[in-house]
């Protein structure tokens, strides 16, 4: 859903793919299986639609638990950042790790400094996992870290690009309004 990629970066939108991160539910989870790993890729326009079918065909179980262990570690480091505190060492050397096996068997390659793979490749887990740690690796260096922000009601991760600095929803249209209600609620 288009809602769910507010972050600014494909890193950032990975890490919000649950529901809420602030108070999960019994359902929480957004990447249940390779088939919604394909449409993710397919949705954040990282893969067009024969490259998502590839991801969505992947058979290989532990895949799916490698792209939870890839978005999970970025969750760590950005919401750190966003909250003002160190990233943990661990998280970042979980992405490398993931980055690294992927370039090291030529799974994955480069086009400059951004992943790129071959249409093969995308049905490889190894090369898809790998990419996914590329890309919240590339984040880690670039993104502005003073407007890296976590939305205090779901704890999803985006880019302030306010020209005020001053965002504080997610969406205004989700996280903002819910807010309002319950604000308007507590003073009826």
């Amino acid at each position: 859903m288009p809602e769910h990629f507010i972050g600014g970066h494909p890193a950032l939108d990975l890490a919000n793919a649950v529901f809420d991160r602030r108070a999960p539910g019994p359902d929480n989870e957004l990447l249940k299986s390779a088939r919604d790993i394909g449409n993710w890729f397919m949705a954040s326009e990282l893969a067009d639609p024969r490259e998502a079918a590839a991801v969505a065909e992947i058979a290989d179980e532990p895949f799916v638990e490698r792209v939870h262990a890839v978005r999970e570690a970025s969750a760590k480091i950005f919401g750190a950042i966003a909250t003002r505190n160190a990233p943990p060492a661990e998280a970042l050397g979980s992405l490398f790790g993931s980055a690294a096996s992927g370039l090291a068997d030529g799974a994955a390659r480069l086009n400059d400094t951004r992943p790129a793979m071959a249409p093969a490749q995308w049905r490889d887990p190894d090369a898809v996992t790998a990419v996914l740690a590329m890309l919240s690796i590339e984040a880690f260096y670039t993104l502005p870290r003073e407007r890296l922000r976590s939305c205090p009601r779901c704890h999803w991760l985006f880019l302030d690009t306010s020209r005020g600095g001053k965002r504080r929803w997610c969406s205004m249209r989700v996280c903002g309004n819910r807010e309002k209600v319950s604000r308007h609620r507590e003073l009826a």
